[in-house]
């Protein structure tokens, strides 16, 4: 279901991101972007409850990936929609022993993104990953999409996001838009034989119009022989 750029797969430990603001825009607009990061950071603060899913979200197959340091899970998504969605509340966990619901992502203080998904494209694909530091082996996991709380305005559909990676070890993330993007989250998912085996995700603090970063992600499982995908979604839209 993914629809990205694969590379050949080499992986290093996470490198920081230097936060530059920068860009020209108008009053209305600083202000709209201000109060968007302002909401999505008080939503972090609290725990993220999926009452009831939304229909026009398909959740493909999950896979989790499993570790000596922690678990990762690969959730790929669908909108079935002709509209753009973004801001999606997403609760991911597993089915534990007795058929009980561990719930990975409900805590408060988590990353706005690690409850949420920024934005899918009408028709289009995308893949969202969890990743904990707690062990879970023997478990089925499960992702569940619900309605989204907040409407960012959209202008001319998604500022384009290129993402690719450069001999597996550093990735590239450019912003092809003249909107500047905040708190970028990047997906990183090796494949072999058709299988995911490994994955991780890293934030861009701030990519400024039609700027350009490099990053490195530390990943979860057994990235060795296996090709790259890498996914960067737009958090901010006009």
């Amino acid at each position: 279901m993914r629809s990205v750029r694969r590379e050949s797969a080499a992986w290093a430990t996470a490198l920081p991101v230097a936060v530059v603001l920068t860009g020209c825009v108008s009053t209305q607009q600083i202000a709209a972007r201000t109060r968007l990061v302002n909401a999505r950071v008080l939503a972090s603060q609290t725990t993220t409850t999926v009452a009831r899913p939304d229909p026009n979200v398909t959740v493909g197959g999950l896979t989790l990936i499993h570790a000596r340091t922690g678990t990762a899970i690969v959730v790929p998504l669908r909108n079935t929609s002709s509209s753009t969605l973004t801001d999606l509340p997403i609760t991911v966990g597993v089915h534990a022993r007795g058929g009980r619901e561990l719930y990975l992502n409900r805590s408060a203080n988590l990353d706005y993104f690690d409850t949420h998904v920024a934005a899918i494209a009408p028709h289009a694909v995308t893949t969202w990953v969890f990743t904990t530091n707690r062990r879970l082996t023997a478990a089925a996991p499960f992702a569940t999409v619900g309605w989204p709380q907040r409407h960012p305005s959209l202008t001319n559909g998604l500022p384009r996001i290129d993402a690719s990676s450069h001999g597996g070890a550093r990735l590239s993330v450019t912003n092809a838009s003249t909107i500047p993007q905040y708190d970028l989250p990047v997906y990183v998912v090796a494949v072999r034989g058709g299988r995911d085996v490994a994955a991780g995700r890293a934030t861009v603090p701030h990519l400024g119009t039609h700027g350009t970063t490099t990053l490195s992600v530390s990943v979860l499982g057994s990235p060795r022989g296996a090709t790259l995908d890498v996914i960067a979604t737009p958090t901010i839209f006009s």
